[in-house]
């Protein structure tokens, strides 16, 4: 993770995969199922990906054995199978994402508030833990308490016309702006928003929302990030602007697919995204969404455009639970 520079992901990925093979005993099955395994693979490519619906059967946890310390839970209903992403350690992950943002977004360092619960309040939701990790103020950061959004801690902050970062769901922007009228923030000010709005009812396009956070926040859309994960991986990519293109840190590689052969797409045609994660060491480091996207350029390069979910897939993300409290 520390050197960039290095080339060592292909070997690292095959090391890795037979390590999962061997100590993940669902996924061996999974691999022996399509006729694969460590001896029979030759490149990192044609490692087994797993659907990410593979994390909602609770009878055979996708984990490498050792004691489970920490789980993540996908959101959902009540009534919802919910995913589940088992750590031993949490030292890895953290790493990845204190590595992901620092690469992509450095500016970010700067004072920050979460449109989202703590990590004391939602301890299984792996987007509370990634924002605790970039906390540098206390739970008062937190501005989602109790299903209740509590902004006095921000405006005392914008109070010092100091610059800050705001980080939340896109729906828990939404809901602000419905019930709050606009608020500008100082200049050099950013917004990280980590998701659009799996299966709710809100229709609007990425630059809709990104023209509407800039006029309520009174920052340009430059100055406005999305950030890509799920529970199921490690790792997170990131975008700039309504148009950006999505990048992964230099640990995982994403890779677009035929959903119907399976076979890899070349860059401009749109398909499935795999992400192959190497931080994804606990449980399975090759993941299948059920997101569209296209590749800009050919391996190993870590970006890609994201399209969006596919509308037959089942309604996922951080962005639900936080709907539902907010509501």
């Amino acid at each position: 993770m520390a050197d960039e520079s290095s080339d060592h992901f292909a070997n690292l990925a095959l090391d890795i995969f037979t390590y999962q093979f061997h100590a993940n005993s669902p996924y061996q099955v999974f691999s022996k199922h399509l006729n694969l395994s460590p001896e029979a693979i030759a490149h990192w490519q044609e490692i087994p990906a797993v659907p990410t619906s593979a994390f909602r059967i609770p009878a055979h946890p996708l984990h490498c054995g050792e004691a489970i310390k920490t789980t993540f839970l996908t959101s959902g209903t009540t009534t919802e199978l919910r995913g589940s992403h088992h750590f031993s350690d949490t030292g890895l992950y953290e790493q990845a994402i204190e590595r992901s943002i620092d690469h992509a977004l450095p500016s970010l360092k700067i004072p920050t508030f979460f449109l989202a619960p703590s990590a004391r309040e939602a301890p299984h939701s792996s987007l509370s833990h990634m924002l605790a990790h970039l906390n540098s103020g206390d739970d008062s950061h937190f501005l989602l308490q109790d299903s209740k959004l509590h902004l006095q801690p921000l405006f005392q902050h914008l109070a010092s016309e100091q610059p800050v970062s705001l980080m939340g769901t896109a729906l828990a922007f939404r809901h602000l702006m419905e019930i709050h009228g606009p608020i500008p923030l100082p200049a050099g000010s950013q917004i990280l928003e980590t998701g659009g709005y799996k299966g709710s009812s809100i229709i609007l396009s990425k630059p809709e929302l990104y023209e509407q956070l800039s006029s309520f926040f009174a920052i340009p859309p430059t100055r406005i990030h999305n950030e890509y994960g799920m529970t199921e991986l490690s790792s997170q990519a990131y975008a700039t602007g309504p148009n950006g293109l999505h990048r992964f840190p230099h640990w995982c590689r994403p890779i677009i697919i035929d959903p119907e052969t399976n076979a890899v797409l070349p860059p401009g045609e749109m398909g499935y995204l795999i992400i192959h994660d190497l931080a994804n060491l606990h449980s399975v480091a090759k993941i299948r969404t059920q997101d569209f996207a296209i590749a800009e350029s050919a391996q190993p390069d870590t970006s890609f455009t994201l399209i969006g979910r596919d509308p037959g897939a089942l309604p996922r993300g951080c962005s639900r639970s936080i709907d539902h409290a907010l509501s």
